[in-house]
């Protein structure tokens, strides 16, 4: 599944590619993608994409001259976005890339937004997990309710986080993976960022001291702040809108490295189930 440095690398390019486009038509190819909602087209016919903003993992697209109309994405696991320009070069982000996607629409197309300037955004989500739906103001409102806020926010406030966290008699890991909570944190980023702060994903969160849960917090903001500067993370999901692999996988230090010798201290790498998910650690210098 992307996780929010991947979720904010699309967001940057498809900003760069975007902005300022007019949408002709929208064709929908999966009901379920856009909630049901056989209006889109008509709705956002005309429009002219001011901003992409995004919580949490969750995209939002505004519009020029509409302060009620907005349109939400989530790419969930397999969804993607891809782009093809006036000369039917094709770059997309979310999920892999093979040859057969840039032949378009594909049978895994689930909605296309064309733009008068004759380029095309197509979203693709091969398990159907994945949306592009139409919201007001309000509902806006209400989905940003139900995050909390991100670590890789400059005014991000530790204080609260150590305060909020102690209270959990949950582990580390779910309470980190809470995104009412905190925003943001997936599964790799969480287990590379408890290996950084030296702590085990099991722990009992209220078992935390102040300093470690600050350490958690602070590991938790750069972790993710890195990965963005590099592209994202890559296994066999994620290409960024300009076709390129992130390349953070480079720098894991405990996911997926599981059987193999902690840089740190040597311990051999574990890969447990924790919180519901596969969770690596090193049971050695993580306590």
């Amino acid at each position: 599944m992307p996780e929010l440095p991947e979720v904010e690398t699309v967001r940057l390019q498809l900003k760069h590619k975007t902005l300022t486009k007019t949408i002709d038509r929208v064709e929908v190819f999966h009901q379920k993608t856009v909630a049901h909602d056989r209006t889109i087209s008509k709705k956002l016919s005309g429009k002219t994409i001011e901003d992409i903003d995004r919580v949490g993992k969750l995209m939002i697209f505004s519009f020029q001259d509409e302060d009620n109309l907005f349109l939400l994405a989530h790419l969930k696991m397999t969804g993607q976005f891809f782009f093809v320009d006036k000369k039917g070069r094709v770059v997309g982000g979310g999920h892999s890339m093979t040859a057969a996607d840039t032949k378009l629409p594909t049978s895994h197309t689930r909605a296309a937004f064309y733009f008068t300037d004759g380029t095309t955004l197509y979203f693709n989500d091969m398990r159907l997990f994945g949306y592009t739906k139409l919201a007001n103001k309000k509902e806006v409102t209400e989905a940003r309710k139900g995050y909390g806020p991100e670590p890789i926010d400059p005014e991000f406030n530790i204080p609260w986080f150590v305060e909020r966290v102690r209270r959990r008699n949950t582990s580390i890991k779910a309470a980190l993976l809470d995104q009412s909570f905190v925003a943001g944190l997936g599964n790799i980023y969480v287990d590379e960022a408890l290996w950084r702060a030296k702590v085990k994903p099991m722990r009992t969160a209220s078992t935390l001291t102040k300093k470690e849960a600050s350490e958690i917090a602070i590991h938790a903001g750069a972790v993710m702040n890195e990965s963005i500067t590099v592209g994202g993370t890559t296994f066999q999901h994620f290409v960024d809108t300009g076709g390129n692999n992130g390349n953070f996988t480079d720098y894991l230090k405990v996911f997926g490295k599981q059987g193999t010798a902690c840089s740190r201290c040597g311990g051999i790498i574990k890969k447990v189930r924790c919180a519901g998910r596969g969770t690596h650690y090193c049971p050695k210098c993580q306590k």
